[in-house]
């Protein structure tokens, strides 16, 4: 894959390097700046740390996240065809996690700073019929809808875009080529040795109604580990997966007398594979080592589904009303080799299309949301959100949420959430957004039932 992308690099720039430079080349340029603060209380839904196993550290009560990063995007335009780009960000991130004051246990934090790499590479615009893009480098993947995101990822690729008449086509294959950060002093290794054909078909079958169909093959060819090896802490990569991804989206939007304006999203997906799941035990305090104890493969399918409705009535068109829900199937059985739970691709990017502060993967989760918007002035809107969570099947692991304590596996009802999310845009490039959010757990947390976890979150970006 990596010299694919030299090679295919070198000969499209020897392709369209004889049509010349253009007699006014264009050099654009933009730049923006952000700070964002995070704060999740209560992550550990008031886990007595005195109950850590030895040797462990206590479940964290606050998670502190302080970002703030400059973003430069540059591109310069060759000719009619060819043209060049590069963005990135000088960042300095840090994650503090605070523990409860009963033990005499340090705060933990960790920083990240340097300059992360963003997109960067070569266009080239062909066809005539069939207006076509080849793009090599580092770029943006991201579909249509931001409520069931398939993919909102920088990805290392190839990738070749065509549009004719109401069809639009993407086609991709992607591999991480090099680390994210000068900070990093290695490729992620979850990420590292993936690769990627994503692709993509859009119809636009009538005035505000498409279709979108999507593909995405992951084959991971990471070193695999047998058990009573020995990994790096910072090297474990506890899953290799050789998966596929399909689905049809459908988004349509009416406007309709007296009634107002009604958005309606609806998508189904379904993945199936193998994969291998691996099993570490905790680092040695000496070598920063840890031992592979426990390795299995299984054969992975799942679905899930999900829709979403927001409706502006004509009468108050200040306002939005949505109901939404998403589903990802479990697994009920989960010692027979076979996991029927679905998981996401991992290119979603942030999950907080299900909620701010939990923010789950749709991987045996069910989510249904009920909110408002109100546009209050031109460039300022708030909105109020309402999220109900339980779990397909009855488990005691979850994949991914941000609260730090397992559920018990006696029960589907995880718990329930609100967020507040107000934006201010009334100043043109500054953008303001606040949010705050309250988790509550339910009778899956077992003792935990009942706890609450906040989130305040605070950013500030500003484009110029």
């Amino acid at each position: 894959m990596r010299n694919l992308l030299i090679v295919t690099f070198v000969a499209g720039l020897s392709c369209f390097a004889q049509s010349g430079a253009a007699d006014n080349p264009i050099f654009e340029y933009e730049f923006a700046l952000s700070l964002e603060r995070n704060v999740l209380d209560n992550v550990g839904l008031g886990n007595d740390p005195t109950l850590a196993d030895p040797g462990e550290d206590p479940v964290g009560d606050r998670v502190i996240e302080e970002d703030y990063e400059f973003e430069f995007a540059l591109e310069y335009q060759v000719n009619d065809n060819l043209y060049f780009f590069f963005s990135g960000s000088l960042i300095d991130e840090t994650e503090t996690l605070e523990f409860n004051n009963s033990v005499n246990t340090r705060d933990s934090s960790e920083e990240v700073s340097g300059l992360e790499r963003k997109e960067i590479g070569a266009g080239i615009y062909f066809g005539e019929e069939i207006d076509s893009e080849l793009k090599i480098g580092r770029m943006e993947f991201a579909s249509t809808s931001e409520w069931w995101l398939w993919w909102d990822e920088e990805l290392d690729a190839i990738s070749l875009e065509s549009s004719y008449g109401n069809f639009e086509a993407l086609l991709g294959i992607a591999e991480e080529q090099a680390r994210e950060t000068t900070d990093a002093d290695f490729i992620d290794p979850e990420i590292d040795g993936i690769k990627r054909i994503l692709a993509s078909l859009s119809w636009e079958f009538a005035a505000d109604q498409s279709l979108n169909f999507y593909y995405l093959d992951q084959a991971d060819n990471s070193s695999s580990f047998t058990v009573g090896e020995f990994e790096d802490f910072d090297r474990i990569d506890e899953e290799d997966a050789d998966l596929s991804w399909t689905g049809v989206s459908y988004l349509g939007g009416f406007d309709v007398d007296k009634v107002g304006e009604i958005e309606v999203e609806l998508h189904l997906a379904r993945v199936s594979g193998h994969e291998t799941v691996y099993e570490f035990d905790d680092p040695d305090p000496v070598t920063d080592q840890s031992e592979i104890v426990e390795k299995e493969r299984n054969r992975v399918t799942g679905s899930a589904h999900s829709y979403l409705v927001s409706w502006t009535p004509a009468a108050l068109d200040d306002w939005s009303f949505i109901i939404g829900g998403a589903r990802g199937e479990g697994d009920s059985n989960p010692g027979d080799n076979r996991d029927e739970s679905f998981r996401q691709s991992g290119l979603q990017g942030d999950s907080e299309s299900f909620g701010e502060l939990y923010q789950p993967e749709v991987s045996n989760m069910a989510v249904r949301v009920l909110g408002v918007e109100w546009e209050v002035y031109e460039g300022i809107e708030i909105a109020l959100l309402s999220y109900d969570y339980e779990q397909d099947e009855a488990a005691d692991e979850i994949r991914d949420v941000s609260i730090e304590i397992d559920p018990s596996g006696l029960s589907r009802d995880l718990g329930k959430e609100l967020d507040l999310v107000v934006t201010f845009e009334a100043y043109d490039g500054l953008e303001l957004i606040l949010v705050a959010a309250e988790f509550e757990a339910g009778k899956a947390y077992g003792i935990y039932e009942g706890e609450t976890s906040t989130y305040v979150s605070f950013e500030l970006a500003y484009e110029f």
